[in-house]
């Protein structure tokens, strides 16, 4: 079976192994960029495979380039570019792709990051037949997996670079014994869009407890991070907890700083700040904690605000 593999980061490296390691001929790896810093490419140029990178893979130029390999599988591992129905017909038999999500519950951008975001319990890891459309097309395969209360996207990406190689080859092992199975999806669905670098801010009057925990673990590492302000400085929220005590106070608020972090008020209840760091100068920001200090709030924006108002006013009246 010839298979053009398109993919990118661990991954894709992930995927590429297993199907170098399986036999397969991979005629062509296509990828979003060349650098050998990128984990997948630096393993196709090991593995004496030719690699590429199409600004856009829909161009006819480069869909003619992808007929002549005469390829029986496009297999679409992390890939982030969307093909369109020229490119998808160029593969004989099948176009793939892995989606780190339930369909048709979770389709769209950075759907792990979602799971945590929204609290979830539990994750799902899907290979779908690639249509027209956005995550559509029907599922070839699904497997689902538990999130831990204190799991991290770290945690999920491990998870799903250990067994999306698996069920890759599985599914082609189905459609190479003709046993491949179809099913459409079914359910309400939900699109979640891209998320950006500025939606990990967090006001601790504007969200709970779990929402900040949440949040934190949703853009740990090696994700730009959860962030607020400290004392005028950018903080990144790296680490934390939902406090086992209920402790209330005014959001924002640290109420203690031990050992075991430091203790800040949500919208609800406490929330411990295990690990951070300040983006100015990356140094670990646990030192300069202080107890009845205040993180980023909503309130404490309008009361600067408020106040600089009344200077400015009183100012002009002088």
């Amino acid at each position: 079976m010839r298979i053009v593999f398109w993919g990118k980061g661990e991954r894709g490296a992930a995927c590429l192994r297993a199907l170098s390691e399986r036999g397969y001929a991979i005629p062509l790896v296509v990828t979003q960029s060349e650098a050998d810093t990128c984990a997948t490419v630096a393993l196709a140029r090991r593995l004496g495979l030719r690699v590429c990178a199409p600004a856009d893979p829909n161009k006819p130029d480069f869909v003619d380039q992808l007929r002549s390999r005469k390829a029986d599988v496009f297999a679409l591992c992390g890939y982030g570019l969307i093909l369109r129905e020229p490119a998808i017909r160029a593969a004989t038999r099948l176009c793939l792709n892995l989606h780190a999500g339930a369909v048709p519950q979770r389709r769209g951008s950075s759907p792990l990051n979602w799971a945590l975001l929204e609290g979830a319990s539990k994750f799902s890891l899907s290979i779908l037949e690639v249509d027209s459309g956005v995550d559509s097309g029907p599922v070839l395969l699904e497997r689902s997996f538990p999130i831990g209360p204190n799991e991290t996207i770290a945690d999920l990406h491990r998870v799903a670079n250990e067994h999306f190689p698996r069920m890759l080859c599985d599914t082609l092992d189905a459609l190479a014994n003709k046993m491949l199975r179809r099913e459409p999806q079914n359910g309400p669905t939900r699109y979640y869009p891209v998320r950006f670098p500025d939606d990990g801010f967090v006001l601790f009057d504007a969200l709970t407890a779990s929402q900040v925990h949440n949040r934190v673990r949703a853009l740990a590492p090696p994700y730009p991070g959860a962030f607020s302000f400290y004392e005028d400085r950018r903080i990144v929220l790296l680490t934390s907890r939902i406090a086992e005590e209920d402790v209330r106070g005014e959001p924002g608020r640290v109420y203690r700083v031990n050992r075991h972090g430091a203790l800040v008020a949500a919208s609800d209840r406490c929330v411990w700040i295990v690990a951070a760091r300040f983006a100015d100068d990356n140094s670990d920001a646990m030192p300069h904690l202080r107890r009845y200090t205040e993180f980023a709030t909503l309130r404490g924006a309008a009361l600067r605000a408020y106040a600089g108002s009344e200077n400015t006013l009183a100012h002009s009246l002088t």
